[in-house]
């Protein structure tokens, strides 16, 4: 009886996390009076997805930790365009006050099959990649991807295609002319 009342709690979490997004949006990415919004896509690879979960934490410029969020492999996907490819994460919105940021570290824990059975694995990587948030914007900030693996690493790569399309798909923007475009990692021209 416990099984089954915890399992239909679990499936009415996540039913309710799927459409949670697009119902907190409204159809707008206008962030709250004197904020603005960073957006970016959190994914990974692992070998064994069920159990690998990835998570970030953002620090303001005083390199306080002032915003964290996580994903799972499992549970969460970025879709894209429909019929194109689709990752398995979560983009992520950060609702912040104006000023400058950096995404601090992502971190990572897995299952991985080895020689002596199923171990698990914990990793951190310190990115320090900075951005700037700006009052009544929204800026999108690219993709964190980790690859979990024998020699895992962390990228960040530009999904903006895919990560614009989950925007108008999933959380049901239908106008993202206005969300301004500095991935991580990239000089501007």
């Amino acid at each position: 009886m416990l099984k089954q009342t915890l399992a239909i709690a679990l499936c009415a979490l996540l039913l309710t996390g799927c459409a949670s997004m697009a119902d907190r949006l409204r159809g707008s990415l206008e962030p709250p009076a004197e904020r603005g919004h960073a957006i970016l896509s959190l994914t990974g690879k692992s070998a064994n997805p069920d159990s690998a979960m990835l998570g970030l934490n953002i620090a303001n410029a005083s390199g306080r930790i002032v915003a964290a969020d996580s994903a799972s492999l499992l549970t969460d996907t970025v879709f894209g365009e429909l019929g194109k490819s689709m990752a398995e994460g979560k983009l992520l919105l950060f609702t912040l006050e104006p000023g400058q940021y950096r995404v601090e570290q992502v971190w990572a824990n897995w299952l991985e099959d080895g020689a002596w059975g199923v171990s698990r694995k914990m990793r951190s990587f310190r990115l320090a990649a900075p951005f700037e948030v700006k009052r009544g914007e929204a800026v999108y900030l690219g993709n964190v991807n980790v690859e979990m693996s024998f020699l895992p690493e962390a990228q960040l790569r530009n999904e903006t295609e895919r990560d614009l399309a989950h925007i108008r798909r999933i959380w049901k923007i239908k106008d993202v002319s206005g969300i301004q475009l500095r991935p991580l990692g990239q000089t501007r021209p």
